[in-house]
């Protein structure tokens, strides 16, 4: 757990809602080009279409636009492996998984595609939201899914990604942006990162890159996995593997990425196809119970796959695999079993479930089936019994058909099939099986015999039980039982009673929106580290005796629990309790025992009712990340609640704070804040004082943003200068982030210091500085920051940028409304530039100098500059690939016909759009772009 929780400190660190690969590489201009068309028309509903090759990184760009721009909009909502998802739980799942995050309506169940389609219809129009939906292949996952243009509210934005371009070929689609593959030098920069784990080959192995980058053929994801598979080996081996790379076709990928599977141990490669068949999407927590037997390392195997860039882990720890990857796993199990279902190892297809249990012979071969039953489905106890090896199972009722047809679906069919319906110790029936899932079962059926003496995980979730249920009294005999899954279990009012899985880890009760009681039984689980109890809407109390004998919990979550008004003074006995969250939830007050938690490290408050922390809260010794958010939307119209909090002095003895994110809190001043701190997000804040926080010394992120004047008309955090000089005392901030300072703003009509504004001294170690609404700041010196990768400036009164021409590291230009800049200096030093975006730029009339020459800069865009007059030549800049020029009415372009550059070169004017190729550009010789 220790493990767990500091990747979570490292995730914060990322500021990744959605995980994304650390080393992307050439995805910054696709992104730049997306969000452009995603903030034109802001007051319009946008459909925009992502289309390209498996591989190419569809995926990964949808993911950083994701995370760019989430908090941007009342509700988003991500659908990941669309087309996969459809064919295993319907598209009804993915409908019921939109609602759900659009409408934030936990439990909801959607019967069929047409009452999704209503649902959406009809509730979406008033949100304003962002929606991803990534790898849709057909028509009628859009159909279901984006529909109309009018579902959605005005200014919603979907973005679509897809392999096939014909799908995107409909009127709801606005724009469409085809991805296409690396050109040489990404390419060995992207394979660098994963053989050498730098940017650039080793010397000696410059040729042998070449190779390598040559096979993958500008795919990312071929050019990860063969970088990874080369890693640390030698030059004899590196000339082998190439060798067996060349000889595949060019065109044939799984081959080539079938070579790094060859590559691992027998245990690895039953972990790569296990996930391939059925764990995507699965956390790895709950799967290593399922891989916990002889011969195997679950941790070390799962580690050596992502190294081999084979598998990633995403946040939560959920397993994820890239589709190529998946359907080679698959693929491999096809051709192992000669393409017969009855000697595969896994059956993932719920229909070639159903046929395998129509062939009568002996299946020993088969250890994992998934099945979708129907009212017209009959099997006998016999086709069970031909199973002798499955250790894997899951079962979906078609829940439709129960409902309507529960007499004949839930006894005569269960009467037939399996004669005795409870569990039982001595049962020959499935007697491997380690794994139950079984959906959306009625509350008359009783589980059928199973043996249950190497069960470990059983997951009912979906299902319509009851406390009721008979089958609760079967379960006792599961003695072994190390999870069990009820979530969405929507008519459970009161939990069984656990008293019997002495040996339980692992429950969750999440979105179980009745559900009023958990029976104090649960306090006997003397094993139990893992109880998610989120979103239980109904739930007003826990167990008073909850911190009684859970010695081992480490995990609780209570998000969502909207009803829930205080935690058990008993909580204080939770000895091993490293994460609480209680966000969501009702809660006013921490109990005085929470101080007993010394092993506590992460606490999550966001939009609880807490309005007091007291001092002994900071006398927790491992106390790592605390989130409080206090900023509820209160109307339709942008009306938002501040919400009061008393934090106590005490939070500066705290020597183990590592992330601190306050959002939305009203408070008179902001207490010293401990030295440990190595994030601060202060947003929308709203202080009277600006604190001081010139003792954080050890921060690499600060985000700080002030909350807009009441209603009052009382401004916060009034300052005598637009950036307090204490920041270049920050001598390890890498990001910085200074967002909308209204006490400075003279848009406010606030009063202001009659002397001009210059940025003070910052740290010289950032990275990351964006600027935005800091409208008195006239001048700023950047020379000191050498390190600096990502500039943003969005800041009207800014004269002067100085030092601007020597930040050799700066990959990203963005100046937005600087308006007051005449001119930019020499940017020729700047090799590692790859994009320049000027926009409204009122008064800039030329850029001096040159533009750096290297390969790496190949987005230009300049608009709504209307005094600029001169560009510096381009026609040397080898690189440039996208060159887009609007409402620059004075701005003369000479010589375009000496543009030179192996890549088509995108002119984009006022009146057209042209893509200009080499022959174009020949014959085109030069003008005037016109208003």
């Amino acid at each position: 757990m220790a493990k767990k929780v500091t990747q979570k400190v490292f995730n914060e660190l990322k500021k990744a809602y959605l995980v994304v690969s650390n080393n992307l590489v050439g995805v910054d201009n696709h992104v730049d080009k997306i969000m452009e068309e995603i903030g034109a028309h802001i007051n319009e509903t946008r459909i925009i279409g992502i289309h390209g090759m498996g591989g190419i990184g569809k995926t990964t760009i949808a993911k950083i636009i994701d995370n760019e721009l989430s908090n941007k909009y009342d509700s988003c909502c991500f659908l990941s492996n669309i087309h996969e998802t459809s064919k295993l739980k319907g598209i009804e799942y993915l409908q019921q998984q939109l609602i759900h995050d659009i409408l934030k309506m936990k439990g909801t169940d959607i019967r069929n595609i047409d009452e999704g389609i209503k649902t959406i219809k009809d509730r979406f129009p008033t949100h304003r939201a962002l929606i991803l939906l990534d790898d849709v292949e057909e028509n009628d996952h859009m159909d279901a899914l984006v529909g109309k243009r009018d579902w959605f509210g005005k200014g919603s934005r979907l973005i679509i990604t897809t392999r096939r371009k014909d799908v995107l070929h409909v009127p709801e689609v606005d724009w469409r942006y085809e991805l296409t593959g690396m050109d040489a030098h990404q390419s060995l920069q992207l394979f660098s990162k994963h053989a050498f784990r730098r940017d650039s080959p080793i010397d000696e192995y410059i040729d042998q890159s070449k190779r390598a980058i040559h096979i993958a053929g500008g795919l990312p994801l071929a050019l990860e996995v063969i970088g990874s598979l080369l890693s640390g080996q030698n030059k004899k081996m590196w000339d082998a593997t190439l060798k067996k790379l060349e000889s595949v076709p060019h065109n044939k990928v799984k081959s080539k990425l079938k070579i790094s599977y060859d590559a691992l141990d027998d245990s690895q490669q039953r972990i790569f196809l296990d996930i391939a068949c059925q764990f995507i999407g699965y956390c790895k927590d709950i799967v290593f119970y399922f891989w916990d037997i002889p011969n195997f390392s679950p941790k070390v195997d799962v580690e050596v796959l992502q190294n081999m860039s084979l598998i990633k882990i995403g946040e939560d720890n959920i397993l994820w695999m890239h589709d190529q990857l998946r359907d080679l796993g698959r693929e491999i199990i096809r051709q192992e079993s000669d393409m017969n279902i009855e000697k595969q190892r896994w059956v993932w297809n719920p229909e070639d479930g159903l046929n395998l249990l129509r062939i009568h012979e002996e299946k020993k071969e088969v250890k994992a089936l998934h099945l979708k039953f129907d009212d017209q489905h009959r099997f006998t106890y016999k086709d069970f019994k031909s199973l002798p090896n499955l250790t894997f199972l899951e079962v979906d009722d078609l829940k439709e058909n129960c409902c309507a047809k529960k007499e004949l679906f839930c006894l005569e069919w269960l009467s037939n099939c399996l004669p005795i319906n409870i569990f039982q110790r001595n049962s020959n029936l499935l007697p491997q099986l380690r794994w139950l899932s079984w959906h959306n079962i009625h509350p008359t059926f009783k589980i059928a015999n199973f043996s249950v003496e190497n069960l470990i995980i059983l997951d009912l979730s979906r299902s319509e039980i009851t406390h009721g249920w008979k089958g609760w009294s079967h379960m006792k005999v599961i003695e072994n039982l190390k999870v069990l899954n009820l979530a969405h279990c929507r008519h459970l009012k009161r939990t069984p009673n656990f008293s019997a899985h002495s040996n339980l880890e692992h429950l969750i009760l999440s979105s179980c929106e009745t559900l009023m009681e958990i029976d104090r039984s649960i306090c006997q689980l003397e094993s139990l580290v893992f109880l998610d109890v989120s979103y239980c809407q109904s739930l007003q109390r826990l167990p008073d005796e909850l911190g009684r004998d859970l010695a081992t919990l480490e995990y609780l979550s209570l998000r969502g629990c909207s009803s829930l008004e205080r935690l058990p003074e008993t909580i204080g006995n939770l000895e091993s309790l490293i994460e609480l969250n209680i966000s969501s939830t009702r809660i006013k007050e921490l109990p005085d025992s929470i101080e007993k938690l010394k092993n506590l490290k992460i606490v999550n408050m966001q939009d609880s009712d807490i309005k007091k922390i007291h001092d002994a809260f900071w006398t927790m010794e491992k106390l790592e990340i605390i989130k409080l958010s206090k900023l509820r939307r209160m109307s339709k119209h942008d009306m938002y609640h501040y919400g009061h909090v008393e934090f106590g002095d005490c939070i500066y003895e705290n020597k183990s704070l590592r992330i601190l994110r306050l959002s939305g809190v009203e408070i008179h001043a902001l207490p010293r804040l401990p030295e440990s701190l190595i994030k601060l997000e202060l947003e929308e804040l709203r202080v009277d004082t600006f604190p001081d926080l010139s003792n954080l010394t050890n921060l690499k992120v600060l985000h700080f943003g002030l909350g807009p004047p009441n209603c009052d008309g009382k401004a916060y955090g009034l300052l005598e200068e637009p950036i307090p000089r204490w920041i270049g005392n920050l001598s390890k901030l890498e990001s910085l982030k200074l967002l909308y300072l209204w006490g400075s703003a003279s848009s406010m009509d606030l009063s202001l210091p009659p002397h001009p504004h210059r940025l003070p001294r910052l740290p010289s170690n950032l990275s990351s500085l964006h600027l935005r609404g800091c409208n008195s700041l006239c001048s700023m010196d950047l020379s000191n920051l050498r390190k600096l990768s990502s500039l943003l400036i969005w800041c009207s009164a800014v004269a002067k940028i100085e030092g601007l021409g020597c930040l050799e590291n700066l990959r990203d230009l963005d100046l937005h409304c600087v308006g007051q800049l005449t001119m930019l200096p020499d940017l020729s030093k700047l090799n590692k530039l790859r994009s320049i975006l000027l926009w409204s730029c009122g008064n800039l009339v030329e850029i001096q100098g040159e533009l750096p020459q290297s390969l790496e800069l190949e987005y230009l865009h300049i608009e709504s500059c209307e005094y600029l007059q001169k560009l510096p030549d381009l026609s040397s800049l080898k690189g440039l690939r996208v060159v887009e020029i609007r409402s620059c009415g004075k701005l003369a372009v000479e010589e375009i016909s000496q543009l030179c550059s192996e890549k088509s070169i995108r002119f984009v004017g006022d009146e057209a759009d042209i893509v200009l190729d080499w022959a174009c550009i020949r014959t085109y010789k030069g003008g005037r772009w016109a208003r």
